[in-house]
């Protein structure tokens, strides 16, 4: 059988449609692609005339025989399909014996091309993206095989490329590049994301290391993500706080150079402005003898301020004495105050005792919590200060006393008064200078720098290298501290003994900053009078400031306030109140 014979099989197993005419148009050939992509059968076809079968549209192939001129890549949407035809002329001893046309659907190519184009423009978007980051982003394979870096990542490591790039994360560990395990390579062997801290030993750059596994579509692990943040800068920062005890505007007072110093080893931090009017008048009061009382919430710091009155003052080289008079049994308390004689009663001392205000003499005691002290040794107070001497119980002799009285209570005395608790001529004898100390909420610039300050004792008395998440801040000068600084100082701790990282998260901070019971509602107590549109406006900042604590948003709280949206926003700018409550976000998260 000759080659020829097998023409029509060969044609037909073209992917290529294949259509002839002869010099008078009339279809001689037709392979059966050529009639699957045209919509005919080319039985039906063959012998016909080329314009009686199909539209003039679809081919200028007549053309091609008039002209003699081939014809390329002539695009025809033929049944909704793009089709690609090349029309070629038949030549037989140089006359135009006929035409061919090859042609193919391009359709699913071009859609193909279409998408690759897109995935190209995908792609160049994301390399911009990532290319621009501030922080360093770092991808690898599943065997931990670094596969690409962008700039910060050398800018923040301060190691080029060569370093990385087809190599294993490991590598950096085993050959002393870096001081701690390979955040990327723990996140790919335990199949979560990890956080951490590395240390580039080379360069001496601190970094915080965060690396995310990603995974394949059948759940196998394709990679990981690894995100690389300075935090050298941040460490510097909460150096600088850690050695600033008196803020900028302390550092201004007009007050001498030995008096800042002593603040500076109390180890004092405040910078809102109330704390700063307490601290220069604590500072003035300080350089007379004049009796103090240091009122304000538990934990706010009464303490503090009295040992600061002590320590600027005169009395500085003296003893400071400190007693809580709500925590001494009632029959104890005088002779602890007060002091007794041999056999003054069963059980004391052969030597018997000098009292505190003895060994205050030429220095300072402080009696905190004075609204407990009892009725009867309320009398004898009050002789001492009028007297400035007392007797030791069971004595007779009397002993002179140069001690400056301070007193501190989270009481209402004047209520006190009232009841009949507390003496109102003793009242009158301690309320010579009365110092208030706002409570935490506040004075919320004091926040952040007592987070630090804190943070960075216990970190030193735990020797922990730990840090906060960048979120964490937040939540802290967002919360009210109904505990004032004492809960503040307790929670901080709390953070570094329980975590478990040396990375402190935002959940976990929000989850403890949560831990407080929820209060049930009192009744509202109005201590005195005072203008009714003054306790409108004393009422309805406490509301607003109580429904933000509850609830996330503004629209919230003015639904549990009973108003309009619009009149929650307008009464917290009047009272400028900010509605930033992080935490509970992040505990509903």
């Amino acid at each position: 059988m000759k080659f020829s014979d097998y023409t029509e099989e060969i044609l037909d197993c073209s992917h290529n449609g294949i259509l002839a005419i002869d010099a008078n148009s009339v279809i001689t050939i037709c392979n059966n692609t050529a009639g699957r992509l045209l919509g005919r059968n080319p039985k039906d076809i063959i012998g016909k005339v080329l314009l009686e079968v199909f539209d003039a549209d679809y081919f200028t192939l007549s053309g091609v025989i008039v002209t003699g001129q081939p014809e390329y890549c002539l695009k025809v949407k033929v049944n909704a399909r793009n089709m690609l035809f090349s029309h070629t002329p038949l030549f037989a001893k140089n006359n135009i014996t006929g035409a061919v046309a090859v042609f193919q659907d391009v359709t699913e190519i071009e859609r193909t091309s279409s998408e690759l184009e897109w995935m190209l423009h995908l792609y160049n978007q994301l390399e911009t993206f990532i290319g621009s980051s501030f922080d360093g982003i770092m991808t690898t394979d599943a065997q931990g095989i670094v596969l690409r870096l962008n700039k910060a990542h050398t800018r923040l490591t301060g190691l080029d490329k060569s370093n990385f790039i087809d190599k294993p994360i490991d590598d950096l560990f085993r050959n002393g590049i870096i001081k701690f395990e390979s955040v990327t390579a723990k996140a790919l062997k335990e199949g979560r994301a990890v956080t951490g801290l590395q240390y580039i030993i080379p360069t001496q750059k601190e970094l915080m290391v965060t690396a995310n596994p990603v995974y394949n579509a059948d759940g196998s692990i394709a990679g990981a993500i690894t995100n690389l943040r300075d935090i050298t800068e941040l460490n510097q920062l909460n150096e600088k706080l850690k050695e600033s005890q008196v803020v900028n505007a302390l550092r201004n007072a007009e007050m001498p150079n030995v008096l800042k110093d002593k603040i500076r080893n109390d180890e004092i931090v405040a910078e809102s402005n109330e704390m700063i009017k307490i601290l220069k008048m604590t500072i003035r009061v300080a350089q007379t003898d004049s009796t103090i009382l240091i009122t304000g919430e538990s934990g706010a710091g009464k303490e503090i301020v009295a040992r600061i009155i002590h320590n600027v003052s005169e009395r500085s080289k003296g003893n400071f004495i400190q007693i809580n008079c709500g925590a001494i049994p009632e029959n104890l308390l005088e002779a602890e105050l007060f002091g007794y004689e041999a056999g003054a009663f069963t059980g004391a001392r052969r030597q018997g005792k000098a009292g505190l205000f003895e060994l205050a003499n030429n220095g300072s005691i402080l009696l905190d919590e004075i609204a407990e002290m009892p009725i009867n040794l309320q009398v004898k107070l009050l002789r001492v200060l009028q007297e400035q001497e007392t007797y030791r119980l069971g004595g007779t002799t009397t002993i002179k006393l140069n001690a400056r009285l301070i007193t501190a209570t989270n009481k209402n005395l004047w209520d006190c008064v009232e009841q009949g608790t507390f003496r109102e001529d003793l009242f009158y004898r301690i309320n010579v200078v009365p110092i208030n100390v706002p409570p935490l909420r506040q004075r919320r610039e004091d926040i952040i720098p007592l987070v630090m300050y804190f943070f960075n004792c216990f970190k030193e008395k735990y020797n922990v290298d730990k840090c906060f998440e960048p979120g964490a801040l937040a939540l802290f000068e967002a919360y009210q501290w109904p505990g004032n600084v004492r809960e503040l100082k307790n929670v901080i701790e709390r953070l570094v003994i329980l975590c478990e990282s040396n990375i402190i998260s935002d959940k976990l901070v929000a989850e403890q900053l949560n831990r407080n019971p929820k209060q049930t509602l009192k009744p509202v107590v109005v201590n005195g009078l005072l203008p009714l549109k003054d306790a409108q406006e004393i009422m309805e900042r406490d509301l607003l400031q109580m429904a933000l604590d509850k609830y996330k948003t503004t629209r919230k709280a003015a639904q549990a306030l009973g108003i309009a949206h619009s009149s929650v926003v307008r009464k917290l700018a009047r009272h400028d109140i900010k509605a930033v409550h992080l935490w509970k976000t992040y505990l509903d998260s």
